[in-house]
C-alpha cells in the first residue's frame, strides 16, 4: 500500500501540473457562466425592453426569413420565446461546418412586433455577446470539435487527479472534514498544504460530478461519425407552420410547456417541439427534456418523447446536462456552483505551489 501511495502522489502532482491551467480556466469560466442569462439581460436592455405595439409577427415568418437570409445551415432552433410583452425571440442557428475547428453556433435576436433582427452574431467573437463567446470557450476553447475532445480529456485528467488525491489523503479525510487535517499555520507552505487538503476533500464530490459531466457531454465527439463534414447546401424550408405546431403540442398534451423548437434545414428530419411535461417532477429532468415530433411537410403528429418514459441512457444524458449547468434549485444552487466551481482553480494553484516548494 505504501508503494501505491507513493505512486499516487507522483501521479497526482504530475496530473495537476500538466492540466492545472485548464482546471483554473474551466473553473473560472464555468463560475462566470452560472449567471450568464441574467448578465446578458442586464448588459443588453434593448433586447428585453422592446416597445410593444398591437401587431405581432409570427414565429413562422421569422423562421422563414432566417432560413432565406442565412444559408448553409444544419438546423434552426427557436431557442427562446418572448418571456413577456417586452421581450424578443431568440433563434440559434447551427452552421454546416466546412472545417472541424470552425465554431458552428450563431444567434439571432428578433423583434416580435416588427420581425427585424435586433442583434446577431457568432459564438466565436467577443462582440456582440461576450457571454456567448465565453460559453463556447468553456466547452471547446474556441477550437471546434478538436476543442471539445480536448476539454473532455481534461475532464478525465481531473477525475484521475481526484482518484490519486483520494489515495494520497485517504487517512486524512475525517480530519479534513473537521478542518483538522494537518492544521498548521507556522509558515506559508504548511498553511497552503492544510487548505489544499481541506478544499480537496470538501469539494471532491462536487468536482468529480462537474468534471465527469463535462467529459460526458463532450464524449460523443470521440466518435468518427461526428467529424464527418457535409458539402454546402441550400436550406430546406419546412412546409408546416411553426406557430401551429407549438399550439398543437399543447393540445396533444394538456399542460405541456413548450420551451424550444428544432427546425431542420435538411429534408427527411422532423420538426421537434421541446419542453416540459406536466407530470415530470424529478428536479434534474425539468426544462426541455421532453418533446413532440411533427412531420415537416404535413405537420402531422408523429411521436411523443416523454423523458419519464425514455430509456436509461436518454434520461442519463438529460440528468448529466442539468447537473453540469446547475439549472435546478434557483439562485441558491447557482451561487453554490459559483463558489465550488472555483475550487479546481484553487487546487491547481495551491498544488503547484506545494510541488514547487518540494523541489526547491
Amino acid at each position: 500500500m505504501r508503494k501505491l501511495t507513493k505512486l499516487a502522489f507522483k501521479l497526482h502532482g504530475w496530473l495537476g501540473l500538466t492540466a492545472g491551467i485548464f482546471f483554473l480556466l474551466f473553473g473560472l469560466t464555468g463560475s462566470m457562466l452560472m449567471f450568464r442569462h441574467d448578465l446578458d439581460r442586464y448588459f443588453n436592455p434593448e433586447v428585453h425592453h422592446i416597445t410593444p405595439i398591437s401587431h405581432r409577427v409570427s414565429a413562422d415568418s421569422i423562421y422563414r426569413m432566417i432560413s432565406r437570409t442565412h444559408p448553409n445551415l444544419k438546423k434552426i432552433v427557436l431557442h427562446d420565446f418572448p418571456a413577456d410583452q417586452y421581450d424578443s425571440y431568440e433563434f440559434m442557428v447551427y452552421h454546416n461546418q466546412q472545417n472541424v475547428a470552425e465554431n458552428y453556433l450563431y444567434y439571432i435576436v428578433v423583434n416580435p412586433y416588427t420581425g427585424r433582427i435586433i442583434k446577431e452574431g457568432g459564438y466565436d467573437t467577443l462582440e456582440p455577446s461576450f457571454f456567448r463567446w465565453l460559453y463556447s470557450f468553456h466547452y471547446s476553447l474556441q477550437m471546434g470539435m478538436p476543442g471539445m475532445v480536448f476539454t473532455a480529456i481534461v475532464g478525465l485528467v481531473m477525475l484521475f487527479s481526484l482518484i490519486t488525491g483520494t489515495i494520497v489523503y485517504r487517512k486524512h479525510f475525517w480530519d479534513a472534514l473537521r478542518f483538522k487535517a494537518g492544521l498548521n499555520f507556522k509558515n506559508q507552505r504548511t498553511a497552503i498544504s492544510f487548505m489544499h487538503r481541506v478544499a480537496g476533500v470538501w469539494g471532491m464530490v462536487f468536482t468529480a460530478i462537474l468534471f465527469f459531466t463535462g467529459f460526458w457531454m463532450n464524449s460523443k465527439e470521440f466518435s468518427p461519425a461526428q467529424w464527418k463534414l457535409s458539402a454546402p447546401h441550400a436550406n430546406y424550408e419546412v412546409k408546416a407552420n411553426i406557430d401551429e405546431l407549438v399550439k398543437r403540442s399543447q393540445q396533444i398534451v394538456p399542460g405541456f410547456l413548450p420551451v424550444a423548437v428544432n427546425i431542420p434545414s435538411l429534408p427527411g428530419q422532423d420538426i421537434v417541439v421541446r419542453g416540459r411535461m406536466p407530470a415530470t417532477t424529478f428536479f434534474l429532468l425539468q426544462g426541455k427534456a421532453s418533446s413532440l415530433s411533427f412531420d415537416p411537410v404535413s405537420g402531422n403528429f408523429r411521436k411523443l418523447a416523454d423523458i419519464d418514459r425514455q430509456s436509461f441512457d436518454k434520461r442519463f444524458d438529460a440528468e448529466v446536462y442539468s447537473l453540469h449547468i446547475g439549472d435546478y434549485g434557483g439562485d441558491a444552487i447557482r451561487w453554490l456552483y459559483v463558489f465550488l466551481g472555483l475550487l479546481p482553480g484553487f487546487l491547481s494553484i495551491s498544488g503547484t505551489f506545494l510541488w514547487l516548494r518540494r523541489k526547491i
